[in-house]
């Protein structure tokens, strides 16, 4: 039997150590300490040296490599050390250090009394020197100490060889990939996204680019089933720096939500399994407040009575609103000022269908326009990432959609159990308008319409927004977003949503 006792143990720590293999008092130790330097043969008031181990090895200079793990590197062969006048069995200690350090902090194994030769793989031989620095060839001083269970005798020492030994590191993987679709290659598993390791730890793995909306992993193989480095919980924030490598569930993934779309390194390192996901360049929009302007709107003109629209908590680029809007034009305003610019149609008067816009000052003056025919309520909804927007023409609604609500989801107390979907209450006053208050704890979860989930459910607009974030959208099937309730932000809410307008208000009691 082969047991590593300990790696940086003091040279004082030897009465410490040998203290568990004998069974007699320190002062019989020490005097047999004093006792061996006034003597040639090594003895003892219980027993006496007959013959030191002498130490022999297959090699001199070794230069080991990670191809070469399941090789033979090192064989080690001493003579067997004799002992008399004690019952104890014979142990051995075979002692690495630094060359020149009088073996003061060394590596040492413990092997059984009846085996005179130890033999090392590449793999073996490296991790026991995994403490030294890499690449680099190190002087080792090698012996054998002797010692018997009862104490009979002192610890005495084998011959002194010199070894020279390169390690390497023994790293898990030297290819790992990017994979999803906040990627540039997406879920393309067979083009993944390379990651580049490092020329000077090969434990560290780095890239920079861009993130997109999306989510993503890290592959250690260009395969599924493979294992790959996770998030220990499914989007965590990007600060969190654990990280686990498995296969199969929990599925955990990165996410990279609008508002953090952009340039990124990411530095995973394997020796500690940590990732550090630092942005370089997280694009801002232009303007953090809009507001519609003109005779369409309930403020006409007027630049103290803009109507605001509501820049989107999921996405700072995106601005919506709500509102009537009457026969007359508008256009959208930058700023409170004439002068200033404004987002505008690329051609005067188009067609509400339209969805190109530009962003000027000055002439041209275009502006959309609302006849009597059309006016009524509208969503508009203005994306400053593509310079785009929807004018859509909301119907009047004089009947609630639904008439029962639930919520559903492992943060609600029912969790995903179709049977024990938490309740919502319409109100009284207004039957367009449900809420919940209770507890929420860590988890996701959406609003049935139904005990069925091939039906509609209202969910954000985008997969766990900030609990800001006021727009919902009814749907059924996919994309299933949903709400995310973390461990920081579980307690006790009251949720409000409108089904008239499809607005919800997320509120942390």
């Amino acid at each position: 039997m082969i047991t590593l006792i300990n790696q940086k143990a003091s040279g004082r720590a030897w009465l410490r150590l040998f203290g568990l293999y004998l069974k007699k008092s320190v002062w019989l130790v020490i005097i047999s300490l004093l006792f061996q330097a006034c003597k040639k043969e090594i003895n003892s008031p219980q027993g006496s040296v007959t013959s030191t181990p002498k130490l022999s090895s297959s090699a001199e200079q070794l230069t080991l490599a990670q191809a070469d793990t399941a090789k033979i590197a090192l064989t080690l062969n001493w003579s067997a050390a004799g002992v008399s006048g004690t019952t104890g069995k014979i142990v051995y200690i075979l002692e690495f250090d630094k060359k020149g350090n009088n073996f003061a902090n060394p590596v040492r194994v413990k092997i059984s009394g009846d085996t005179t030769r130890i033999t090392y793989t590449v793999k073996q031989l490296n991790n026991l020197l995994g403490a030294y620095p890499i690449n680099t060839p190190i002087n080792f001083d090698v012996r054998v100490v002797t010692a018997t269970s009862d104490g009979a005798v002192m610890p005495f020492f084998s011959n002194v060889l010199n070894l020279t030994v390169s390690t390497f590191a023994d790293v898990p993987f030297h290819q790992l990939w990017l994979v999803g679709d906040a990627t540039p290659k997406g879920w393309d598993i067979s083009n993944a996204t390379p990651m580049t390791e490092s020329t000077t730890d090969p434990f560290v793995f780095s890239y920079t680019g861009s993130l997109t909306t999306g989510e993503f992993k890290i592959a250690t193989a260009k395969d599924f089933n493979g294992l790959f480095y996770r998030p220990t919980s499914n989007h965590p924030s990007l600060s969190a720096t654990a990280v686990q490598v498995s296969a199969g569930n929990p599925d955990n993934k990165w996410q990279i939500t609008p508002t953090y779309a952009g340039t990124y390194t990411i530095n995973l390192n394997l020796r500690n399994n940590t990732i550090n996901i630092i942005p370089i360049n997280i694009p801002k929009p232009p303007y953090n407040q809009l507001w519609l302007i003109g005779d369409a709107t309930t403020g006409g003109w007027s630049l103290n009575n803009m109507t605001p629209m509501v820049q989107s908590g999921a996405d700072p680029f995106v601005f919506t609103v709500t509102t009537n809007l009457v026969a007359g034009d508008f256009k959208i305003a930058t700023a409170k000022d004439f002068n200033a610019p404004f987002y505008r149609p690329q051609t005067n008067y188009p067609d509400l269908s339209v969805t190109s816009i530009q962003l000027n000052a000055g002439d041209p003056d275009n502006k959309w326009h609302i006849t009597t025919a059309t006016a009524g309520k509208y969503t508009i909804t203005l994306n400053l990432r593509d310079n785009s927007i929807k004018i859509v023409f909301q119907p009047a609604i004089t009947t609630p959609p639904y008439s029962k609500l639930w919520l559903i989801g492992d943060a609600t107390p029912g969790g995903w159990s179709l049977d024990n979907m938490t309740p919502m209450t319409q109100d009284a006053t207004n039957p367009f308008v449900f809420t919940y208050t209770g507890n929420l704890v860590a988890g996701e979860f959406k609003i049935a319409t139904t005990n069925d989930f091939g039906a509609p459910f209202y969910r954000p607009t985008s997969n766990h927004p900030d609990l800001s974030a006021t727009d919902v959208q009814v749907t059924a099937g996919d994309p299933d977003n949903k709400w995310l309730i973390t461990t920081s932000t579980a307690g006790k809410y009251k949720i409000s949503l409108n089904t008239q307008n499809n607005t919800i208000a997320i509120t942390k009691q």
